[in-house]
């Protein structure tokens, strides 16, 4: 006589990972304790807490995952110190700035974006917010973003007003990225010439516009656990359709060239926690992908993620598309739209795109040339 059995994981803080992951996909969530101990786990506790990050992912979202692009339509000579950033004025990274790129330059980038795998396309604008002087060019680059249907119109475009807000989305931005970075208790740290509270601000006056909002932050940028602990429950309050997870991928000339990159388990047990706290949301792995992960970047979704960022990113190259839409389909996932969330119920949901990608599309996107 067989005698069943329950499958169980216990962490050396003798909660189990498994009862966990059915707990969050019953509708209860993480404890910040709870999230604590799943932060620090190292060795071979990472891959059971990936396991259970992937009973959550597969529970809300299926095997479905997607990919978007971003342009930096405005780049260098940033006016924010960043410690992190490549184009920040205050740091001598050796980067080649320019300005605002033509219309015609973003509706080409756009269709190249759409065609060659990704289901949103964003710009991404430097600077702490937009000026009155370039505010014209930047409507302009909305509209010829417009022009490309099939894929989802995001921006980046820093510290927004109500008008401002308001004008995206009568222009017609369904999404706008903003992210927290760290902590509020970290923040000054990496930091000085804006506030955190200025960041959730820009989120709250996005929101009330109607625009959904994508925010997330930078892991290894010499934060303590309980700095990656107050981030991913900030984010959890905001409550993001997307969170994008970077990893500091330290730049030569930036105040943080010198720190240690994370290494690749702690960044996957890193992804999987976070898919515990947020469970619902679009989980983007982002910065720092191919740099820190190398051979292990497939296993980000196996660790909870849903969707990641493909191209290249604002000051370095990633790896080629084609890559990664071969990845998808050796991990036999579903590509498709961005509609990989319905995370938020009080906001009025926007219309899917229907995602269409051209027949013998080489899967390249220059972003930087």
């Amino acid at each position: 006589m067989s005698v069943a059995t329950t499958e169980t994981y216990l962490t050396d803080t003798g909660f189990d990972l498994l009862a966990l992951a059915r707990r969050i996909n019953e509708g209860g969530e993480i404890t910040r304790d709870e999230a604590r101990a799943c932060f620090q786990l190292r060795g071979e506790a990472i891959y059971d807490l990936m396991y259970a990050a992937n009973k959550v992912r597969r529970h809300f979202h299926g095997n479905k995952v997607t990919f978007c692009s971003i342009l930096p339509t405005k780049f260098g000579r940033c006016s924010e110190d960043c410690k992190f950033c490549a184009q920040s004025s205050f740091h001598a990274a050796g980067i080649e700035p320019y300005p605002m790129m033509s219309g015609d330059e973003v509706e080409k980038a756009t269709e190249f974006a759409r065609d060659n795998g990704a289901s949103a396309f964003g710009i991404v604008n430097s600077g702490r917010g937009p000026t009155a002087r370039e505010w014209p060019q930047i409507l302009e680059a909305i509209e010829s973003m417009k022009k490309v249907s099939g894929i989802c119109h995001c921006a980046t475009l820093g510290t927004l007003s109500e008008d401002q807000a308001r004008d995206l989305k009568a222009a017609g931005v369904r999404r706008i990225n903003h992210n927290l970075e760290t902590s509020e208790r970290h923040y000054p740290n990496i930091v000085t010439t804006h506030k955190w509270s200025d960041r959730v601000r820009t989120l709250q006056i996005a929101r009330a516009a109607g625009l959904e909002t994508c925010s997330g932050g930078i892991f290894g940028m010499g934060e303590t656990i309980e700095d990656r602990v107050d981030l991913a429950f900030s984010l959890r309050d905001i409550n993001p359709h997307v969170v994008p997870v970077n990893f500091l991928h330290p730049i030569p000339g930036t105040p943080l060239e010198h720190i240690k990159p994370m290494r690749p388990l702690e960044i996957l047990g890193t992804v999987a926690t976070m898919r515990l706290i947020l469970p619902k949301q679009d989980l983007k792995v982002a910065g720092g992908r191919e740099k820190n992960l190398r051979d292990l970047q497939s296993w980000i979704f196996y660790a909870g993620a849903t969707s990641g960022l493909i191209g290249n990113y604002l000051s370095t190259y990633g790896r080629a598309n084609a890559e990664d839409m071969k990845m998808i389909e050796d991990l036999e996932l579903t590509w498709d739209d961005d509609r990989v969330g319905g995370t938020d119920p009080d906001m009025a949901e926007s219309q899917p795109v229907s995602h269409t990608r051209a027949p013998g599309s080489s899967l390249s996107l220059p972003v930087l040339s």
